[in-house]
């Protein structure tokens, strides 16, 4: 079967990409507005994007009406700094209380149960619960579209990082995977902990072990 975006609507493509499109990591971003009020929400389309400089994006859709834009978004234009603080099995209960449609100004810190610290580069408060941030500052705002279905790109650079130092080797800073737990995102309501079904494959570097492999 053949898929025309263009001839399917805003619902079908949802669906499609979120069973396809797995599993997604998520961003549990918090911001803060311009009166220093803080906002928690996760997101699923989530990704780190380069090392040097060390870069993430995440990208908030289009919320339903009568909002235009998410309260983190609206944030981030007014103070253009977040944190990611990454989504793992211990804290996954906060992560899915912080997603409820709270008024504007309303803390899902509050509702979560988590923790507010302050940062050491940015205004926006990271999670203390949480065992890994990315402290950021806004580097683009890329629009893909305002209606419905739509969303934007916010590309951040990181200007610090956080780490339970219990996970991590201080040598070469590999953070272990059964320790940190992650958690992916699937299809509607399903989750998946990335570390609890894992395998290895070789990685061919040259030409030479690819043909070792022969």
């Amino acid at each position: 079967m053949e898929l025309d975006p263009a001839t399917l609507g805003e619902a079908s493509v949802y669906n499609f990409m979120m069973s396809t499109i797995l599993p997604r990591p998520i961003a549990w971003v918090s911001t803060v507005d311009a009166s220093g009020r803080p906002n928690l929400a996760p997101y699923a389309y989530f990704m780190g994007v380069c090392c040097v400089p060390m870069t993430v994006l995440f990208c908030p859709v289009v919320p339903p009406p009568p909002m235009r834009k998410k309260d983190t978004l609206r944030n981030i234009e007014a103070v253009p700094e977040f944190v990611v603080n990454m989504a793992t099995a211990s804290c996954i209960d906060a992560v899915n209380l912080s997603a409820a449609p709270l008024p504007h100004g309303e803390s899902e810190f509050e509702l979560a149960g988590v923790t507010p610290v302050a940062s050491s580069r940015v205004r926006p408060p990271r999670v203390k619960e949480a065992a890994v941030a990315y402290e950021c500052h806004v580097r683009d705002v890329i629009e893909i579209s305002s209606s419905p279905g739509g969303g934007w790109v916010v590309i951040g650079t990181v200007l610090a990082a956080h780490v339970d130092d219990a996970l991590i080797d201080p040598v070469t800073h590999h953070v272990d995977l059964q320790a940190l737990r992650p958690v992916g995102r699937l299809g509607g309501g399903s989750f998946v902990n990335a570390a609890s079904d894992t395998f290895t494959l070789t990685r061919y570097k040259t030409l030479a072990d690819l043909a070792a492999r022969k």
